[in-house]
């Protein structure tokens, strides 16, 4: 019970340990991710102001009455520049008011603008207020993705409308790879709508931050893998470990407090037995007593009719001082073997004598009863190592077992034989019998079958007990066959 409560304290301390540790690194983990997430927002930040910021200063820059500039202005526009048209106030392209880098096919450029022009924009994409940028972020089909910057532009009474087309491939190459707007590559990677990755490398961890897009690259994400990924034996084996900590220390809790749970109940029900044994010796130990005085006293004060009567008195008081006598040997024998202490001297001995002494030790018992014994002492039996005190006790008590719980048989039988490396004795009798689930507990100490709970018969519950005890204090153990109404058969066996 001590290394018990000892486990599971060292379990409880591990686990509060263990919590404790997760508690503070999910704290430090938590400030991190927060952390991580602001400067994911910045870089972020920092690569669209870059790209809004150039399409700002080009769209700002484009007039309508200037286009002579617009080739110019287009070379320099910034990273990803396909191409910038001008459309009058009815979405037309204005006389050269259209022009590509150069190495972007004239023919491609005018189907891209057409196409545009076409399927998306609308006067309604341009924002309502003059110089205010838009953006538009697309696919067309079997096309890569495109990114439209547009502003609604006022000269005098004349309104226009600016369009910057952006490869968002070529975009994606200049920022990401030729200038490097991102740095530490293994630890970021910037994923495009479709979840395809755009820069940087796969991984398998999971993003430990995000941030995505608004105002260029829409639906794009940029993510920050946890640092380099731990080899996989070690994440492995980690994980084991931790499992196998939590795990086993969990076990050792729910084990350790369902065995204290047994253990209380288990003690609270022997409490309950020892009352009951207290009560009964008590009615044990005043019976024979009471009968003693009685009959002392009747001896002392002459009130007798006859020597006969006087004998037949002193008979009584020898029988019930003997049964007191041996109740008392019953209850100090058990005491010292709770106490652990030994009570057995061994020496080589004839378990027949020792038997036939203990039956003749309880004839009287037996005829009061009004019962007989038949007593089979196989011949010949070979000498046994044994305390023959002790033996005789237990046999003793297997003997008034039967006097006392089944005297309705009227019978016993003690046979003592050889059996392989064995000396088996037998104690059959012709009582009641026990039920079939009462038969493994009737050895347990302070115990008694309920049959006979409810039966007018005292006992102390430690006689069988005792017998067990001493059975296998010797090699042996003792054993019971029994099946309810047809009496019961007590074997106790010995090695040679």
């Amino acid at each position: 019970m001590n290394a018990l409560i000892f486990a599971v304290l060292a379990a409880a301390v591990a686990l509060a340990y263990y919590g404790y540790n997760y508690s503070a690194q999910a704290a430090v983990a938590r400030s991190e991710a927060e952390l991580m997430q602001e400067l994911t927002a910045e870089k972020v930040f920092a690569v669209e102001t870059k790209i809004v910021d150039a399409d700002n200063a080009l769209l700002h820059g484009v007039r309508i009455d200037q286009l002579d500039k617009l080739p110019e202005q287009v070379r320099t526009g910034g990273e990803g520049i396909s191409s910038v048209f001008v459309l009058d106030d009815q979405l037309r392209v204005v006389p050269d008011g259209a022009a590509s880098v150069d190495d972007v096919d004239p023919k491609r450029a005018v189907a891209n603008r057409d196409w545009y022009l076409a399927h998306v924009i609308t006067k309604s994409l341009f924002p309502k207020k003059p110089d205010e940028r838009g953006h538009y972020y697309g696919r067309r089909p079997d096309q890569p993705p495109y990114l439209l910057a547009f502003m609604r532009k006022q000269l005098g009474d004349r309104t226009y409308f600016v369009v910057v087309e952006r490869d968002v491939n070529r975009l994606a190459y200049d920022l990401f790879v030729r200038d490097q707007v991102l740095q530490s590559t293994k630890l970021l990677q910037v994923v495009d709508d479709q979840g395809e990755i755009a820069f940087g490398w796969p991984a398998k961890q999971d993003a430990y931050a995000r941030a995505r897009f608004v105002d260029t690259l829409t639906d794009w994400e940029l993510r920050v893998i946890a640092g380099q990924p731990a080899a996989e034996p070690e994440l492995h084996r980690q994980h084991v470990v931790d499992s196998a900590l939590i795990g086993g220390a969990v076990t050792v809790i729910l084990v350790g407090m369902g065995f204290l749970v047994l253990a209380i109940r288990r003690e609270r029900h022997a409490n309950e037995l020892k009352s009951d044994f207290i009560s009964n010796v008590s009615h044990e130990l005043k019976t024979p007593l009471s009968i003693i005085t009685m009959f002392g006293e009747m001896l002392a004060n002459g009130r007798t009719k006859s020597a006969e009567q006087a004998t037949e008195y002193a008979e009584i008081i020898f029988r019930e001082s003997v049964r007191l006598d041996r109740l008392i040997e019953n209850v100090l024998d058990f005491a010292k073997i709770e106490r652990g202490k030994g009570v057995y001297e061994f020496a080589e001995s004839d378990v027949g004598e020792v038997v036939s002494r203990a039956a003749d030790l309880a004839a009287r018992r037996l005829q009061n009863a009004e019962m007989t014994i038949d007593l089979d002492i196989a011949p010949e039996l070979p000498m046994v190592k044994l305390d023959a005190n002790a033996f005789t006790l237990a046999v003793l008590n297997l003997i008034d077992n039967a006097i006392k719980y089944a005297s309705s048989g009227k019978k016993i039988v003690v046979k003592l034989e050889q059996s392989d490396q064995r000396v088996v004795l037998s104690v059959r009798d012709w009582g009641p019998g026990i039920e079939r689930e009462e038969q493994a507990r009737i050895f347990e100490r302070f115990y008694r079958a309920k049959a006979m709970r409810l039966r007018p018969i005292r006992g102390s519950g430690i006689g069988l007990a005792l017998v067990q005890h001493i059975a296998r204090a010797h090699g042996g153990d003792v054993s019971v066959t029994s099946t309810p109404g047809d009496g019961a058969t007590f074997q106790l066996w010995l090695p040679i």
